[in-house]
C-alpha cells in the first residue's frame, strides 16, 4: 500500500501487505528487490492480491481487501502498522465504510455476496447474496441507510446495481445498467438532486 503526498505527488509512506510481512517499508520495492528477496518474502508477496484500500470514516485506519487470501487488513494510519485482520468471504474485492464509522461493507467477487462487518467487534454481522454473479463496487448513501452495489454480469448479461437496506440487511431494489458494471459512487449536484 502506498500513501501519496497530494502536495508534492510523491510517495510519502509504503506498507507491505504481503502475507507474514505486514510492515512499513522504507521505500517502494523494485522488481529486482522482489526477485532477490528471501524465499519467504518472494513467495508471500503475490499471495494476498490486494484489490481495494478504504479509509475509515475518521481517517485513522485503512482497510485493505485481499482478494486471493479472503481477508481484510486494518492498518493503523498513525502507527503505520497492522492493527487487525478480518476473515472475509471468497474473493473480497471492494470496500466501503458508513459515514458514522460503524459498518464496513465488502463485495465478494467470487462469493456472489456482500458482507457487512461491525467495526467495533471486527466481525462479519451479515452476508447478503446478490441476484447476479461477479459483484464489483459498493458505495454507501450519505444517510448510511443503503448500500449500492455494482454487479458486472456475465457474457451478454447487463450489469446490475443492487440496493441493500442496511437496517434490514436485505436487497430491496435492483436496476439493470450497461454490461460490465464496475465502480460506483454518489454524485451530489447543486441543490441536492
Amino acid at each position: 500500500m502506498v500513501e501519496i503526498d497530494t502536495r508534492s505527488f510523491g510517495v510519502s509512506r509504503v506498507f507491505s501487505v504481503a502475507k507474514g510481512v505486514e510492515v512499513a517499508l522504507a521505500s517502494l520495492p523494485t522488481m529486482d528487490h522482489i526477485a532477490h528477496s528471501s524465499p519467504r518474502t518472494a513467495h508471500a508477496a503475490p499471495s494476498r492480491s490486494p484489490t481495494w484500500a478504504q479509509p475509515s470514516a475518521d481517517g485513522s485506519r485503512v482497510y485493505v481487501a485481499c482478494n486471493k487470501s479472503n481477508e481484510i487488513l486494518e492498518i493503523d494510519v498513525d502507527r503505520w502498522a497492522l492493527a487487525r485482520r478480518f476473515p472475509a468471504a471468497e474473493g473480497v474485492y471492494n470496500l466501503a465504510v458508513t459515514h458514522d464509522g460503524q459498518l464496513l461493507l465488502a463485495t465478494n467477487k467470487r462469493g456472489q455476496s456482500v458482507s457487512v462487518f461491525e467495526l467495533t467487534a471486527g466481525k462479519e454481522a451479515a452476508r447478503i447474496a446478490t441476484k447476479r454473479r461477479i459483484v464489483h463496487g459498493v458505495v454507501v448513501s450519505p444517510d448510511d441507510r443503503y448500500a449500492f452495489v455494482s454487479v458486472e454480469g456475465i457474457g451478454s448479461q447487463p450489469g446490475t446495481v443492487e440496493v441493500i437496506d442496511l437496517r434490514t440487511r436485505a436487497v430491496v431494489a435492483a436496476a439493470d445498467v450497461g454490461q460490465m458494471a464496475g465502480g460506483i459512487d454518489f454524485w451530489k449536484t447543486e441543490g441536492g438532486h
